[in-house]
């Protein structure tokens, strides 16, 4: 995959059996936007993006509303010390940087505060290991 950060990933549906992977990417500042692989397993850019995060999610589920656009599932972020929280759906690159610490708690710079997330999916773990490989 490219140099550009990525943020997130996301299915829809495809005409084959194994599910069609999106992956937003954070190209520049207020630039995220999402991106598909071909074939060769080179990105190819949509026309999906959006001057942030929780904007290219939402037109990204507009978008590919027809294809049954899902984000995958990357656990839960707390922020800490934990409080009586429930926690929110974490993004990706949260995952990773929780799941490749030793003690699960990173400092997301976004939110200031250090984190930890817990409860990824078996199919978010498997793409991290890919991703990291």
């Amino acid at each position: 995959m490219s140099e550009h950060k990525l943020i997130h990933v996301a299915r829809i549906s495809a005409a084959t059996p194994s599910p069609h992977y999106l992956f937003l990417k954070q190209i520049g500042d207020y630039h995220y936007v999402w991106v598909s692989l071909n074939a060769d397993g080179h990105e190819i850019e949509t026309s999906v993006w959006g001057a942030t995060i929780e904007e290219a999610i939402r037109l990204a589920y507009r978008y590919w509303k027809l294809k049954n656009f899902s984000p995958v599932n990357c656990g839960f972020l707390y922020t800490l010390p934990e409080r009586d929280e429930h926690g929110v759906n974490a993004l990706f690159y949260q995952m990773v940087e929780s799941y490749l610490s030793l003690s699960g708690i990173f400092f997301d710079k976004e939110k200031g505060h250090n984190c930890i997330v817990h409860h990824a999916s078996q199919e978010a773990r498997q793409i991290m290991k890919n991703y990291l490989t």
